[in-house]
């Protein structure tokens, strides 16, 4: 069974790598924007002090103005940083985009001098990255499982942000895989209860 959800997963990890490499960059741009208007429209996010929050590759929903916007509001704003050796996340505050380094895979992080996120309040948030999701809120990642470790102990609200098109009706799942409470397209907000 597990076999057979993995290489599910696999194939589907395949084609959407390949269906988003193929949106152009004006699309991604619109689309991007449409998300963090309607981000920025939620009383989660103007009601919450710390936020967790991926910083975006190219082919992702952007999340660079969304960070430079939200650190201006005053709010708290943490990026991860991600330990091969472990295969655990960390996240780190950012106090502007100039605390972040290449890191691990490639991906800008923030130092790890910088304060750490050590607590998830109720009302704290994470802004939680995905090549797709489904509509009770479970993820499809990149396979490495950094963010279902992390959200296992996560207490706070958890947002998948994605492309509409990449909205599933269902996915493959584990038991070890962690949903979401509510998911952000350009296109509308689904509302998941973390998968119950």
């Amino acid at each position: 069974m597990q076999v057979n959800t993995q290489n599910q997963k696999n194939i589907l990890r395949r084609d959407i790598l390949k269906r988003r490499s193929e949106l152009s960059n004006k699309e991604k741009e619109l689309k991007s924007r449409k998300i963090f208007n309607r981000l920025l429209g939620l009383n989660e996010i103007k009601n919450s002090k710390n936020i967790c929050i991926y910083v975006s590759k190219s082919d992702e929903v952007d999340t660079i103005c969304l960070i430079e916007h939200l650190i201006s509001m005053g709010k708290a704003v943490y990026a991860p940083k991600s330990d091969k050796n472990s295969n655990k996340m960390t996240f780190f505050r950012m106090h502007s985009l100039t605390d972040l380094k290449v890191g691990a895979f490639s991906v800008l992080e923030p130092s790890e001098k910088n304060e750490k996120y050590i607590y998830s309040d109720k009302n704290d948030i994470c802004i939680v990255p995905a090549l797709c999701f489904d509509r009770q809120g479970y993820r499809l990642g990149y396979g490495k499982g950094y963010y279902d470790r992390f959200l296992k102990n996560f207490n706070g609200i958890k947002i998948g942000i994605c492309f509409n098109e990449f909205i599933k009706e269902a996915l493959p799942i584990f038991n070890t895989d962690i949903a979401v409470d509510m998911i952000i397209s350009d296109d509308k907000k689904y509302c998941c209860k973390g998968g119950k």
